[in-house]
């Protein structure tokens, strides 16, 4: 392991890989400015594949790197402009055909110990694994695609995401409304003193003084929660959004945060917010995906962990239609 306290195993190996690369990348041109060359690493693909196979369409060198034709076309022209290939027209008139020139085919003989060097020292560092490992994962990306295998495996998830219901507060789930709340504080931040008042009393904190709090329920367990919170006349705020960590599927959040924007609609009110951490992006990105935008707020927040503002910008959209 290169870098102390590394972070990214198997869901970073892109950026493995770039990481290695661009170390890889600028010890080689390193190599082959202080030997006098104009080679780049840039170049190595083209100019390997021409000084093995001789002239070819840029298309069949787009074929055997696996780049797309726009990538190679311009790494042609840069290296069409060092003078180290050239191109002529094919017989259809519709390709262009590739090959090196003199000083091309010169600089191929001058390079070529250094590639010698560089496969030595690559192979000694371990690249065989390496190439087996990336062959592996080309074969099953090229069977199929990473994007459709992830989307396959979504769909899966979402299939076998048990169904729930969706139901008002009731006396029974008060201890649940307390815990789900409090596992998620306590795993990312520490309870604060107003959320023990909240939590211990939601009857008296939120629904005594004009709120709602709904729960979702899997075979009548409370899985999830979440309270409209009355702050002043016309003033709303979404808040205590909790779910199990153990049933996080089935788009519960949103559900949840969505009743609340129905509910929020239904009794007129005029500005819906919440309060939220920059820690916990994927709840961002959920609000963000609900048209809640990042505000200032007008004033202090009564949670110390509470650094990013949002309210909700539909129904705002929805009056300056009408209007």
């Amino acid at each position: 392991m290169s870098i102390p306290n590394e972070i990214f195993f198997e869901l970073g190996v892109g950026t493995r890989m770039r990481r290695l690369q661009e170390q890889l990348t600028a010890d080689a041109d390193r190599i082959y400015e202080e030997a006098g060359l104009k080679f780049r690493v840039s170049y190595f693909y083209a100019v390997y594949a021409l000084s093995e196979h001789g002239s070819m369409p840029i298309g069949e060198i787009a074929r055997l790197a696996g780049f797309s034709h726009s990538a190679v076309s311009q790494t042609v022209k840069r290296m069409i402009k060092e003078g180290l290939v050239e191109t002529t027209a094919m017989d259809d008139g519709r390709q262009k055909c590739v090959q090196l020139t003199a000083a091309g085919r010169a600089m191929v003989d001058e390079v070529r110990p250094l590639w010698r060097d560089l496969e030595a020292i690559n192979t000694e560092a371990g690249a065989s694994k390496l190439l087996a490992g990336i062959d592996a994962m080309e074969a099953t990306y090229a069977e199929k695609s990473l994007y459709d295998r992830v989307k396959e495996r979504q769909a899966a998830r979402q299939k076998a995401a048990p169904d729930f219901e969706l139901v008002p507060y009731d006396i029974r789930f008060k201890q649940a409304f307390y815990d789900l709340n409090a596992w998620w504080v306590e795993k990312y931040f520490k309870m604060e003193p107003i959320d023990e008042t909240v939590l211990s009393d939601p009857e008296g904190h939120i629904l005594a003084k004009g709120g709602e709090i709904y729960f979702t329920l899997i075979d009548g367990k409370p899985v999830g929660t979440v309270a409209m919170k009355l702050q002043s006349p016309g003033v709303y705020e979404l808040t205590k959004l909790g779910v199990d960590p153990t049933v996080q599927q089935g788009g519960m959040g949103r559900a949840l945060c969505e009743k609340v924007i129905e509910r929020f609609c239904a009794r007129g009110g005029k500005t819906l917010y919440l309060e939220t951490n920059t820690k916990l992006a994927p709840a961002i990105r959920l609000y963000e995906k609900l048209n809640f935008k990042k505000l200032t707020p007008s004033e202090p927040s009564p949670y110390e962990r509470a650094n990013h503002y949002m309210e909700w910008m539909g129904g705002r959209d929805e009056r300056a239609a009408a209007e």
